[in-house]
């Protein structure tokens, strides 16, 4: 089975985690020792440091190697930072980027119309999906009126909420998945004994995306709920990989 991970980085990170990859070479070494193919990744640098500086690592670190698919991190373009979105939409397509990353604990910066409305409208325009880390961003309570919010705001983005935690949160997300039908979950940490295979019967496999989450979380967790959950072999290739696929397939640069 294939396994493409949604959610992996690399670089050097300012709390460093007890294990991780500081090159894109050795993000490839790790995804080899787990069997994983192909992963979206984002460095570390786009989270800890700046999407000005972070966006151009990650790219020149990524260059010419086929596995591991960038992603930008963005902030509001009204100080002018990142330029404007043409200048984007052409760095996207220069580089085959299908994704963007939020953080907007880190980089303070308000997820609303109102800060991000020509983002939102060109990730709806070209269904560049938009992922963000529950977990980072707040978590638990507070981090889910955000993603309701975002998605109240943009209800045709393609959301795609990451790390939302080990103790199922299924009670936060499921009223939303069932109102927007853009909303997508990564696994990394969809640990809930017969979590998966509850979620597939009611909503379907199309929903759930694989992530490790690495270097934060092993990515043999998510490895091991996915190959053992009580699914079918076509929806455990669904998420392993084919949601994924499909995701970027459907983004025009």
């Amino acid at each position: 089975m294939k396994f493409f991970d949604c959610n992996a980085s690399f670089g050097t990170s300012m709390i460093r985690p007890i294990r991780f990859a500081e090159s894109a070479q050795e993000l490839l070494n790790e995804m080899d020792y787990y069997g994983i193919s192909e992963a979206l990744v984002y460095h570390a640098r786009q989270r800890d440091d700046s999407p000005l500086v972070g966006n151009e690592i990650l790219l020149k670190e990524i260059n010419g190697l086929d596995r591991l698919h960038g992603t930008f991190a963005i902030l509001p373009l009204q100080t002018g930072e990142l330029g404007s979105l043409e200048v984007i939409s052409q760095r996207m397509k220069a580089a085959n980027v299908r994704a963007f990353w939020a953080y907007p604990a880190e980089h303070k910066y308000l997820m609303t119309r109102t800060a991000l409305d020509p983002l939102y409208d060109l990730m709806v325009e070209r269904q560049i999906p938009l992922f963000i880390s529950v977990n980072e961003s707040c978590g638990g309570i507070s981090g889910w009126y955000l993603i309701e919010n975002i998605l109240s705001e943009a209800e045709d983005l393609t959301l795609v909420v990451t790390e939302h935690g080990s103790w199922g949160h299924d009670r936060f997300f499921r009223p939303l998945v069932e109102k927007y039908e853009n909303l997508y979950l990564d696994i990394s940490r969809y640990e809930l004994d017969g979590g998966i295979s509850d979620f597939c019967g009611k909503y379907g496999a199309d929903r759930l995306l694989f992530g490790t989450g690495f270097p934060k979380w092993n990515p043999g967790c998510s490895i091991l709920t996915l190959t053992h959950a009580d699914i079918t072999t076509k929806e455990r290739e669904m998420i392993a990989s084919g949601n994924l696929e499909s995701m970027l397939r459907r983004v025009r640069l």
